[in-house]
């Protein structure tokens, strides 16, 4: 549901729901009523109205609760407290638009019999339709984004299993299986061990997309293991031409991750940066916890090459492995993540932020 969807539900619900509740009680209270008249009729109505109004603001406020309080205890106890303080305000705003039109003698009379105990009995008779009507809000919204939890999990499993397909499409690709299985044929006459090196980690690469493939997040420590056998593999292919450093933070090995975020980001930086950069290319992988955000940051000596510009030339950017990242992670991050692309003169990085970095509910 959309956020306009979401507008429009609210206030349909919240016109209907206090047109019902006033009419309800006005034909209850109609005839205790001591002065009938078209006045005291639009007056009644008006109760309803500054009653509207206040939730109205509420909802705004509760809104504001959930956005910045990350305790749900703190969070009612606020959003009680702040209900408490609009039964008195409801109830003095509903006097003082009545002393506009009713008799003077009327409103003072009525001012000079207000005690405590009918302040207080007032008081909780307007908490009462605050309380159902924040208990339906809380309730409606919690359903919502139970619903929107479940559809997001149902994408990224869906997303994970393409990807993985999209995966398996990078290792049986000819390219990167010739070039893999010609690098080893050259290889077992010249080193026989580093050949049966290669084959072990071009196996282990494999193998790492098949397994598991249900599940959509894995530690960052086997992503990187991964990646680890991937680069092995490339290493071997350009030798001293690429020069690989990890600086890994020992503290994000257990974060969970979505699978085969971070792949498309290095194949795309030894492709492109094999075009753009002096040899040896240069590759950084850096991870880091920042604050409340896990950082993935990859760096590669060269510049970007804009996916316009290498469209023209191989109909295939560098953009298509970049929107399926963005994809992912807006999908199983929503509002809780970053991708920041800083193209300087002689190196190109791609940054990663993820604030929920659990990643069990996304």
């Amino acid at each position: 549901m959309t956020k306009r969807q979401k507008n429009i539900l609210f206030w349909i619900l919240q016109i209907f729901g206090w047109a019902l509740y006033g009419i309800a009680y006005f034909l209850l209270m109609r005839k205790s009523v001591e002065k009938s008249s078209f006045i005291s009729n639009m007056l009644f109505l008006f109760t309803y109205m500054v009653g509207f109004g206040i939730t109205v603001m509420l909802r705004y406020y509760f809104r504001f609760l959930r956005k910045k309080v990350n305790r749900n205890g703190l969070m009612f106890t606020l959003a009680l407290c702040m209900m408490i303080l609009a039964c008195p305000l409801w109830y003095w705003v509903d006097i003082w638009i009545s002393m506009k039109f009713w008799d003077p003698g009327y409103v003072k009379k009525f001012l000079q019999n207000v005690t405590i105990l009918s302040f207080v009995r007032a008081t909780v008779m307007n908490f009462i339709p605050l309380l159902a009507w924040s208990t339906l809000y809380f309730a409606i919204t919690y359903w919502m984004e139970l619903q929107l939890e479940k559809k997001r999990a149902e994408d990224a499993i869906h997303l994970a299993r393409k990807s993985q397909f999209e995966m398996l499409r990078y290792q049986l690709n000819p390219h990167f299986l010739f070039n893999s299985l010609n690098s080893t044929r050259a290889l077992i006459d010249e080193d026989p061990k580093a050949a049966r090196e290669m084959i072990t980690e071009l196996s282990e690469f494999l193998r790492y997309s098949l397994i598991d493939k249900d599940i959509a997040f894995r530690p960052l420590r086997e992503e990187l293991k991964a990646l680890q056998h991937y680069l092995s593999i490339e290493k071997k292919r350009f030798e001293e031409n690429l020069v690989i450093d990890y600086q890994v933070d020992p503290a994000t090995e257990e974060t969970r991750v979505l699978g085969f975020l971070i792949h498309p980001l290095i194949e795309n930086a030894i492709k492109y940066g094999m075009k753009t950069s002096d040899t040896p290319l240069k590759l950084t992988i850096k991870t880091a916890l920042e604050k409340e955000y896990l950082v993935i940051r990859i760096c590669n000596s060269g510049k970007w090459i804009e996916k316009e510009e290498h469209d023209q030339e191989t109909g295939n950017g560098t953009g298509t492995g970049l929107d399926n990242v963005k994809k992912r992670l807006e999908n199983a991050y929503p509002e809780s993540h970053y991708l920041r692309i800083d193209k300087e003169t002689d190196q190109v990085c791609v940054t990663i932020g993820i604030r929920e970095i659990t990643g069990e509910t996304a």
